[in-house]
């Protein structure tokens, strides 16, 4: 009798956590999540370009919600003004080479951040973090075998705002890939661009193929490099993979979202690890998000 009442609890927590989901979803593609051809179709995507680009993955209601809650926090005290100056490679420089080799060569980037722990417990971005629809969808789309919540309470899910001239500085992403659920679009500019397999597993400095790209941006009163590609029909709603592990990539500068009438780029980065319990690097937490190790490992405890 006991067995057959969990039974039945089990299923009732089943459904009621796929109700939630579809209310959650409701009016967007993340209710064909576990639809296989859906999934083949996105996987393709995924495999053919480096990215996959779902329009109005969330419905039109779920994602104001979102942007409502993304645009206060970034104009409040929750929000952290990331600035950094980095090598395409996010690592120190090398001192036995010259200054402009594209080893040591340093970018700026810029923008806004509201980590995990300033979002809202009862925070939509929450639920579509930690729902299991969504990180099986993304685990089948990026080919992983398994997908873990962040252990971080700081990069797990966050809000990223481009406002005057912030921008996202030619890089090489430290993980496999990355997740972007796009909110607002600017009044001009914030712009992803990327040139496509920059560098190899083999050769991961790839020096010729960087200083080309490098000296197109050089070329281009905008930053832009002549190689790069964008993707198209980015809209809010959209959800976005990339894999910017091998592909040099920007976001390029928001221009002059503070007059009036204007608006700024906005975006939310859900962040899902292949190992269990991964936590953020220092570098990452003081960068990023103005934190410290320690402060990491007191939430993780």
């Amino acid at each position: 009798m006991l067995r057959g009442s969990q039974t039945l609890v089990r299923r009732g927590l089943q459904h009621s956590s796929a109700g939630r989901w579809s209310a959650l979803v409701a009016g967007g593609a993340a209710a064909r999540v576990s639809d296989a051809s859906f999934v083949e179709e996105c996987r393709a995507q995924y495999l053919a370009n480096g990215w996959c680009h779902i329009p109005n993955f969330i419905g039109k209601e779920r994602c104001a919600e979102l942007r409502n809650e993304a645009d206060a926090l970034l104009e409040s005290d929750a929000a952290f003004a990331s600035t950094d100056d980095h090598t395409v490679y996010q690592q120190e420089r090398d001192e036995r080479l010259p200054l402009d080799h594209p080893r040591n060569r340093l970018m700026k980037s810029t923008k806004r951040i509201v980590d995990y722990e300033h979002v809202p417990q009862e925070s939509s971005l929450r639920e579509l973090y930690s729902a299991p629809e969504l990180r099986s969808f993304v685990q089948a789309v990026v080919g992983v075998p398994e997908l873990h919540l962040s252990a971080c309470p700081y990069n797990a899910a966050m809000y990223n705002g481009y406002y005057d001239s912030d921008g996202l500085d030619w890089h090489f992403d430290s993980s496999e890939f990355g997740v972007n659920l796009v909110l607002q679009n600017p009044t001009d500019g914030g712009k992803f661009e990327y040139h496509s397999l920059t560098r190899s597993e083999e050769d991961l400095w790839s020096y010729d193929a960087v200083t080309k790209v490098l000296a197109e941006a050089d070329a281009s009163a905008e930053g832009a490099a002549t190689s790069a590609e964008t993707v198209e029909g980015l809209a809010p709603g959209s959800l976005v993979f990339f894999a910017g592990r091998l592909s040099l990539h920007r976001v390029s500068p928001v221009l002059n979202p503070d007059v009036r009438g204007s608006t700024p780029r906005i975006n939310a980065i859900l962040t899902y690890e292949k190992s269990e319990g991964q936590l953020a690097s220092p570098y990452t937490l003081s960068k990023f998000f103005g934190r410290s190790s320690e402060g990491q490992q007191a939430h993780a405890q």
